[in-house]
């Protein structure tokens, strides 16, 4: 059985357990409420009745109180059995009432015609409350043979007249109104049992709703940290995503990485170092979900973000170079906020590698352990590029595509021929000249970049 089928079943039963513990204050309330009408009628019926009576109260009053003493010494338990009992002692209990009127002034028909048949009514329906559809049919099954019992009892044994013809107000009874009778008092059980169906179904459709919502919070909550809030929206509705697999797709990989952080985090006391590299971490992934990229992972103090999965993103090329761009903005800021150097640390640098090309994206992984990631040549050369910055003397490098794809519109340097680890040949690879950029050309191709397709 499915996560989502045993949740279900649980909210299920203890809708149940819930109902019956309503059905037991009902039951308590009814019978206090007889206890008062016995003290109050003690003048009214004879002696022996009176008895049977506060039998019969005790009795029912006993049993709701250790019913409610279950509940309260296994709260959680689920006991399918105690609704029968209890329909089954209310039932008894009520039937009962037959004998206890044959000892009072007249006789059994006071069971045919006193209040008794609407409070067999009032209890079938009360069985809706168990939310249980065998329950309310062993109700009304039980309540048409017990009554039926009773009747044939009455009428076989003599103790009460009976009558060819519909009678009222006689001191007798007609069969076929009283079997009519018995049918209409069962009935309400077996409505109580459809209704007690179209509960259910109310029940599981407004928790499925319930728990798919929040599934969806908690996975919105989760992609939170790698996507922005747009891609969120745009995974959530195609939740075909979550599943195990990968497909080929264009997209541009950006690597970046601290460079001097090792001696950063042995001057400095741990607690300041993991502060820093939070807050650094948590301006970065800002300006990676601002251009619409995905956070793919952390590496120590390095990250991998996509442009291109798990959708298609326009001018994806630009996009991830104006990111490099505010990324080496950020750590200058970054150096100056903190005075890095005032207090014998040094500044920090980062590295940025970008390279545009085929991936194959998705999950990879378990089912029962999975992580949405890129893989392929182009993330190695991405890795390649961003560990070059190095031994270049360099911020930021682009590979040929991301390069031909920015059509000029950002100052680049060619770099002499270099063998790249993986690479055959000496790929050509390009620098970006972050000092060149003018802020009124930034702030256009920003504009460009993130203006909403038409």
């Amino acid at each position: 059985m499915n996560t989502l089928a045993v949740q279900l079943e649980q909210i299920l039963r203890s809708a149940e357990m819930r109902g019956e513990r309503i059905a037991n204050s009902f039951r308590a309330s009814f019978y206090l409420l007889s206890a008062l009408m016995l003290v109050a009628n003690l003048g009214i019926n004879k002696p022996e009745a009176n008895a049977g009576f506060a039998v019969q109260v005790a009795a029912m009053l006993t049993v709701s109180a250790l019913v409610w003493l279950w509940f309260r010494l296994r709260p959680h338990a689920y006991a399918p059995w105690l609704k029968y009992v209890t329909i089954t002692l209310d039932l008894v209990a009520l039937h009962a009432g037959a004998w206890i009127m044959q000892q009072n002034h007249h006789g059994v028909l006071e069971y045919f015609q006193a209040f008794v048949p609407l409070v067999l009514v009032l209890f079938n329906v009360v069985s809706v409350l168990r939310y249980s559809v065998a329950a309310c049919l062993y109700s009304g099954a039980l309540s048409l043979g017990l009554s039926t019992l009773v009747l044939v009892w009455a009428s076989q044994s003599g103790q009460v007249a009976l009558s060819p013809v519909s009678v009222w107000g006689q001191q007798a009874i007609n069969l076929g109104d009283e079997g009519a009778r018995v049918v209409f008092i069962a009935l309400p059980a077996f409505a109580a049992a459809y209704f007690a169906h179209l509960s259910r179904g109310l029940i599981l459709r407004a928790e499925a709703e319930s728990l798919h919502r929040a599934r969806l919070e908690k996975q919105k909550e989760q992609l939170s940290k790698y996507l922005s809030k747009d891609l969120t929206a745009a995974v959530l509705d195609n939740p075909e995503l979550f599943e195990l697999g990968g497909s080929r797709r264009y997209a541009t990989i950006l690597f970046s990485d601290i460079r001097n952080f090792t001696p950063l985090a042995e001057g400095a006391e741990p607690e300041r170092v993991v502060a820093l590299l939070n807050e650094y971490f948590t301006e970065m992934v800002r300006i990676v979900f601002r251009y619409g990229g995905t956070l793919d992972k952390f590496m120590g103090d390095g990250l991998m973000a996509v442009f291109g999965a798990p959708f298609d993103l326009k001018d994806q090329e630009l996009r991830a170079t104006l990111v490099a761009v505010e990324m080496v903005q950020a750590v200058r800021l970054f150096n100056e906020r903190h005075q890095l150097e005032a207090r014998g640390l040094p500044r920090l640098t980062i590295g940025v590698g970008i390279a545009s090309g085929p991936v194959v994206a998705g999950n990879i992984g378990s089912p029962e352990r999975m992580e949405y990631t890129s893989i392929g040549d182009t993330v190695n050369f991405a890795a390649r590029l961003e560990a070059l910055n190095k031994s270049l003397g360099t911020h930021v490098l682009l590979s040929e595509a991301t390069f031909a794809a920015l059509d000029g519109r950002l100052p680049t340097l060619p770099m002499p021929p270099i063998q790249i680890k993986g690479k055959s040949g000496t790929p050509p690879v390009y620098a970006l000249d972050t000092d060149r950029i003018e802020p009124e050309r930034f702030a256009r191709l920003q504009d460009e970049a993130l203006r909403p397709a038409p």
